[in-house]
């Protein structure tokens, strides 16, 4: 009996858990995953393909830097590399003759730890060289500025012949965000905030439509309470700042 009475309990303080937390809030749609975008490298502006209100896909070119610095160095990196693997090489052949000699008695200790030495130190100037050809490459690969996702080009800062400056402060050049999601924002008493998670599903009610959706994030905003972020599909006449209210359901 005492049993039942304790799940009956439990059963109850469930419910009214849930209850307290059904609600409708009012919302604003807003753009999904906005992404200030700049370079990490130095240079001026060669190319500019993309402009805003432009659909661009994953891996889609948005701006390119002048190349010919970083293939310079590129190619000094790469000759570099050749001169290292050469004297790499000889030294390790060097080695190989002084263990021989060594072995046969006919040189020193001294000279065999002279050629373990020039072959230590060719072997960590190859390794610095590959290092450098490696970095350059990577250089090289971002002096050009892709689409992290497919998205919507919201704002566009760039031209040809700008000067970009990666240091300190790198401009922001591209604003991108989603394309195929919305966000619905609403403030959220705290209260409500209790045992709500990303990934909780959320019901979204729009321009005259009923969108399932789920909980992005559950932000805290201090004094000011919460702020409910539910990530939706965006349909044809969903808009960002369209007014929408989200359902909590208990």
């Amino acid at each position: 009996m005492k049993r039942q009475i304790g799940v009956a309990c439990l059963s109850l303080a469930a419910s009214l858990a849930g209850m307290a937390r059904a609600a409708d809030l009012n919302a604003v749609l807003d753009w999904a995953q906005r992404a200030e975008l700049a370079l990490s490298v130095s240079g001026v502006v060669a190319k500019v393909e993309a402009q805003p209100g432009q659909t661009v896909r994953q891996g889609d070119l948005l701006l390119s830097l002048n190349p010919t610095l970083f293939k310079a160095r590129v190619a000094e990196t790469h000759a570099d590399m050749a001169r290292m693997t050469e004297e790499e090489a000889d030294a390790r052949k060097d080695l190989e003759r002084a263990n021989e000699l060594y072995a046969r008695t006919v040189s020193s200790t001294t000279e065999l730890d002279a050629a373990r030495l020039r072959h230590a130190g060719a072997r960590a100037g190859l390794a610095a060289a590959q290092a450098r050809l490696e970095q350059t490459r990577q250089q090289l690969a971002e002096s050009e500025l892709r689409a992290p996702y497919d998205g919507i080009v919201l704002d566009r800062r760039a031209e040809p012949g700008m000067a970009v400056s990666a240091q300190c402060q790198p401009p922001v050049l591209f604003t991108l965000a989603r394309a195929d999601r919305l966000l619905a924002r609403a403030a959220l008493p705290a209260d409500l905030a209790a045992g709500l998670v990303p990934g909780m599903p959320a019901r979204v009610q729009a321009n005259g439509r009923v969108l399932e959706g789920g909980i992005a994030a559950v932000r805290h905003l201090g004094e000011a309470g919460f702020l409910l972020e539910v990530n939706l599909p965006r349909e044809k006449g969903l808009r960002p700042g369209l007014a929408a209210t989200i359902r909590l359901q208990p």
